[in-house]
């Protein structure tokens, strides 16, 4: 190594530049950390999922870029947004006269527009208050049946907060996002396996929930059918098979009155 080190000047062996396929998975393994790159499956899956994201980014800036050339006034307003720039003061300073409010609101067709613009905007808004105000109302009804089930269950304070929060989610207080919560999860398409189980628990402890009180059921019938038939059998009126116990016929028994004695006697 000194020898090597006296070759070169007293300075270290350049580093090899790495090559293409190198540098593309260090670059690949950064941007997916989670990612196995000698799983070729899971490898070329993200890959495909690459090209896709890319193929419809590609798509887009072609659509954009047409918009842009049959409207070079819009490609202007967006680079000056880009930069900062008022968008209507770049309106201003670009069409002139033909900017000015004023002028606009003589124009009829320019005021019809401008019109029902609006009230679409006002309709949104209303839209808006409305699904806003519902949703109050829903998460109101939702809350008092967890405190049912709180009360049911003997759910502590801190055990039901805990579930408001994995069920909704939860925010900071500068009011950014901790955990979206199972509901904001799910409204993203994100439904994690655990949460697939527990549904499919709960359906299948209401079958069995069903199916045990079926048979109950079942078996207190047939308890009462049972009961029924000994009863009838012991004072409904089933006739006496006339055995004493050893299998042969009873013996009648002799009365007591004058009239029994007399009868017996003539059966003797």
């Amino acid at each position: 190594m000194a020898k090597e080190t006296e070759n070169n000047g007293g300075q270290q062996p350049a580093q090899q530049p790495q090559s293409a396929r190198e540098r593309y998975r260090s670059r690949y393994s950064a941007a997916h950390p989670d990612l196995n790159l000698d799983d070729d499956e899971a490898f070329y899956g993200q890959a495909n999922q690459n090209l896709d994201e890319l193929e419809n980014f590609r798509e887009s800036n072609r659509q954009l870029g047409e918009a842009f050339d049959r409207n070079p006034l819009l490609a202007g307003l967006l680079s000056a947004a880009r930069e900062g720039e008022n968008p209507f003061t770049y309106l201003a300073e670009q069409v002139g006269p033909d900017m000015d409010i004023r002028e606009l609101a003589r124009n009829p067709e320019f005021s019809t527009k401008m019109g029902e613009a609006l009230s679409k905007y006002q309709e949104t808004l209303a839209q808006g208050a409305k699904a806003e105000q519902e949703m109050g109302e829903h998460f109101k009804e939702s809350m008092n049946a967890l405190k049912e089930l709180q009360q049911e269950r003997g759910m502590s304070d801190e055990d039901t907060q805990a579930l408001v929060k994995k069920m909704f989610g939860e925010v900071d207080e500068e009011g950014n996002v901790v955990d979206y919560g199972i509901i904001g999860n799910a409204s993203m398409g994100i439904v994690p396996k655990e949460v697939w189980e527990a549904v499919l628990k709960a359906q299948s402890y209401d079958d069995d929930v069903k199916a045990a009180g079926e048979k109950a059921a079942a078996q207190a019938l047939n308890s009462r059918e049972q009961n029924t038939l000994r009863s009838f059998g012991r004072s409904a009126g089933v006739p006496n098979l006339g055995t004493n116990g050893g299998g042969r016929p009873a013996q009648k028994k002799k009365g007591n009155s004058l009239a029994d004695f007399g009868r017996n006697l003539m059966e003797d």
